[in-house]
């Protein structure tokens, strides 16, 4: 099952839900960004707080 979440800040590229998995990277100020610019964004932008 997909379900889609949002899309990538940076390259618009949708973001989905894969089985209960997310295929990206929420960040510290709730944006999404795919696993393809978070691999070439600098580490501290990286920063994700736990759910709670």
């Amino acid at each position: 099952m997909e379900e889609l979440i949002g899309h990538c800040r940076t390259c618009e590229k949708p973001i989905y839900c894969k089985m209960g998995f997310l295929d990206g990277v929420v960040q510290a100020d709730k944006s999404l960004v795919c696993y393809e610019c978070s691999s070439e964004m600098p580490k501290e932008n990286l920063t994700v707080e736990p759910q709670k």
